[in-house]
């Protein structure tokens, strides 16, 4: 890839007659591999050569493979798009980008909080954002509320050694519960 370049994408189109794939007429299915650079500047990957890649179908399958190139991350994903069908704005890649859009409204606030202070630790540190904590898990973080490193392992992904480095700076993150009426002596 040259250098400056964020993403490239390569388009291979395949015409596909047979009756597993075909109903009410011939599906036009097209392959195309992104390549996206991991960009320190955002903390994750730019989106707008995956976008373009997808924006002429329906995105029926995405194989994604990880890289490291000169000490970079790249991720390179195989879409399988229906072109037959056309582009239907928001594809099922996107709509599923961002855990916490999943998440009741009273939550997100915390997930932004907590995505926030991921990401500046991450630029503090000089590492790509979801080698930290990835979306999914600061959504569940947000959909479990722990209160102790313990409860914190008991995620998926989440570690001895993510506990120890990040777990008090996070947990310290949450707001404090309000003790109920009978926490406070009353009936």
């Amino acid at each position: 890839m040259p250098a400056g370049r964020r993403g490239s994408v390569e388009r291979r189109e395949a015409q596909q007659p047979s009756g597993a794939l075909r109903r009410g007429g011939e599906r036009s299915l097209i392959c195309r591999l992104v390549t996206l650079k991991y960009d320190r500047e955002l903390s994750g990957f730019p989106e707008d050569a995956l976008r373009a890649a997808q924006s002429s179908g329906v995105l029926l399958e995405v194989r994604e493979h990880w890289f490291d190139q000169g000490g970079v991350p790249h991720i390179a994903l195989l879409l399988l798009l229906d072109e037959g069908r056309g582009g239907s704005g928001k594809s099922r890649l996107f709509a599923a980008e961002d855990p916490g859009n999943e998440l009741p409204d009273a939550l997100k606030p915390l997930y932004r909080v907590l995505r926030q202070w991921r990401n500046d630790r991450a630029k503090e540190e000089g590492v790509p954002a979801y080698t930290l904590f990835r979306n999914a898990q600061l959504a569940e973080i947000c959909r479990r509320s722990p209160r102790s490193l313990a409860a914190l392992r008991e995620i998926e992904g989440v570690g001895e050694a993510t506990c120890r480095k990040y777990g008090a700076d996070l947990l310290a993150l949450f707001p404090e519960e309000e003790a109920s009426p009978k926490e406070q002596g009353r009936p």
